[in-house]
């Protein structure tokens, strides 16, 4: 019974021991290097116009990795997520792309894949694409 009871006592002991080493470690840790930005609050946004000309292009499908982004632009080549503000990791890359969806009504544009990092969607984008063809 006494050598049960032994037993138990030296596994809570290495348990709590355990527990505040880690603990300790975690503490020096966050003292040294100080705690990583959880995120930021963006609204991200933006315009896209033609490589050459520096125009509008109108009908063109914004997507993003980000779940649910993914907007068509206006008249004036803007775009915005309909999400509205979002929190973003500071640390992280979003992927975006830029389709051609109506390739017949104001020519073809090429398909732009671009990566960027969380900071610069704080300013509204300015995205360029480059034009294959002319309207049919």
């Amino acid at each position: 019974m006494f050598k049960y009871l032994k037993e138990k006592k030296q596994k809570l002991l290495r348990f709590l021991f355990g527990s505040f080493s880690f603990t300790a470690l975690m503490f020096a840790f966050q003292a040294c290097y100080g705690m990583p930005e959880r995120d930021i609050e963006v609204a991200i946004q933006g315009r896209v116009t033609d490589f050459e000309t520096n125009e509008p292009i109108e009908g063109l499908e914004v997507t993003s990795d980000i779940v649910g982004l993914t907007d068509t632009t206006d008249q004036n080549g803007q775009f915005a997520d309909p999400m509205g503000r979002r929190a973003l990791y500071v640390w992280e890359e979003y992927h975006f792309t830029v389709t051609d969806i109506d390739s017949t009504e104001n020519g073809e544009y090429e398909t732009l894949d671009t990566v960027l990092p969380a900071l610069d969607l704080t300013q509204p984008l300015q995205l360029k694409v480059k034009k294959v063809s002319d309207a049919q």
